[in-house]
């Protein structure tokens, strides 16, 4: 299912023009490409081997972290875009493998560190922003992360070459992606009905409340509808009074969100933001339609941006246990 993005991604483009002149104005000839070259290209990055003295799984695991891109390296300007596919194979396997793996502060301080190593290198610094971009922040990624995203921009914003403008872009993705974040109460707001009457979100009394801001006619939006009322769980669970999905247009198209009004299950509350305020306020991060975020009781964020069904299943069974 790929979702609408909301946003381009301008600052790793910036990063990576700014990157490129500056390996091609340094006085290097271009070099042509050897069979060594190729093998470099489809090579597989290696992490250092885990001292046989460490045995205790959380000294392995921190050991790992800090360790984990000893052998890359990142002073190899010339030829960024020969081991692109290389980086970005190192890249998921140290995501996969490694961060989701191991506690997120951990986690954390080692993107930290992959930034410094890295900022030595103009070049080698905007592809990694780029990988890492498109792999813990593209909302239709797989390994999308957004608290470890915010690790990288962290990384980022602490780079002294940067410019200012080239900081502009990771500064105001860091302050949406603050908001709302697990744990947090969610912002509050007012919504509309087709009767013209209006409440508060915060207002909702249900034990939890699955927030779907949806566009009419988004075909990722009908396809998560469809999974939402294909759970048998989550279906007896809004029969019962226990989920309330409050869906969210937050456009102003008024005539098209109430023409496809009949498509909305009628067990859910269909609703406008009249006052366009979750947009034009940017109360919410809503970087791509449909975003789904589970909130409990007292309406504090359960799952943020999440996509999974499943997910929202098992995290909702788990809570009630």
């Amino acid at each position: 299912m790929k979702r609408a993005m909301k946003r381009a991604s301008l600052f790793t483009t910036t990063v990576l023009l700014c990157a490129s002149c500056l390996a091609s104005c340094g006085g290097q000839k271009t070099k042509k490409t050897t069979a060594a070259d190729t093998a470099a290209a489809t090579k597989t990055y290696q992490m250092p081997s885990l001292p046989a003295m460490i045995t205790d799984r959380q000294e392995q695991a921190q050991w790992a972290a800090t360790h984990y891109w000893d052998n890359f390296d990142f002073a190899d300007t010339l030829s960024v875009e020969k081991w692109s596919e290389y980086a970005e194979q190192a890249f998921v396997d140290y995501d996969y493998q490694l961060l989701a793996n191991i506690p997120h502060e951990m986690g954390a301080g080692s993107i930290d560190g992959l930034f410094k190593k890295a900022a030595a290198n103009k070049a080698v610094f905007g592809k990694f922003l780029e990988i890492a971009e498109k792999y813990l922040f593209d909302p239709n990624s797989p390994f999308r992360n957004e608290e470890y995203y915010i690790a990288v921009l962290n990384a980022v914003l602490a780079n002294p070459t940067l410019d200012e403008w080239e900081r502009i872009r990771p500064a105001e993705q860091l302050r949406l992606a603050m908001k709302n974040r697990v744990g947090d109460t969610a912002a509050d707001f007012r919504y509309t009905l087709a009767s013209g009457a209006t409440g508060m979100m915060r207002g909702l009394r249900a034990r939890y409340t699955l927030l779907f801001f949806n566009n009419p006619g988004c075909p990722a939006c009908r396809e998560t509808m469809g999974q939402i009322t294909g759970s048998p769980f989550l279906s007896r669970l809004i029969d019962e009074g226990t989920l309330a999905v409050l869906a969210v247009y937050p456009d102003d198209d008024i005539v098209a969100w109430r023409d496809y009004a009949s498509n909305i299950p009628a067990a859910w509350i269909n609703s406008h933001d009249a006052t366009q305020t979750i947009k034009g306020e940017e109360v919410y991060d809503l970087k791509a339609i449909p975003t789904l975020y589970l909130l409990d009781r007292d309406k504090r964020v359960m799952l943020k941006d999440v996509m999974s069904i499943p997910l929202i299943e098992e995290t909702i069974n788990s809570n009630m246990q």
